[in-house]
């Protein structure tokens, strides 16, 4: 589970719904050279609402039950 608060929960959410990172990106519309970097913490997208889509499409994909 994604916590909005938390960059750290992107990558066990993403693996836990089953996603790779292209698929993500894809869905997502976010670069995936861009998903790899917040998952190293490399960056932080709360800046640029990059991390309020990825929450939206994890949080999706969950109540879907993937």
């Amino acid at each position: 589970m994604i916590d909005p608060l938390n960059t750290k929960t992107l990558e066990p959410a993403r693996r836990s719904a089953g996603l790779s990172r292209a698929r993500l990106s894809e869905i997502s519309g976010i670069h995936e050279t861009t998903l790899m970097r917040i998952e190293k913490g490399e960056v932080d997208p709360r800046v640029n609402g990059t991390w309020a889509k990825l929450v939206r499409e994890i949080q999706r994909l969950e109540a879907q039950g993937s």
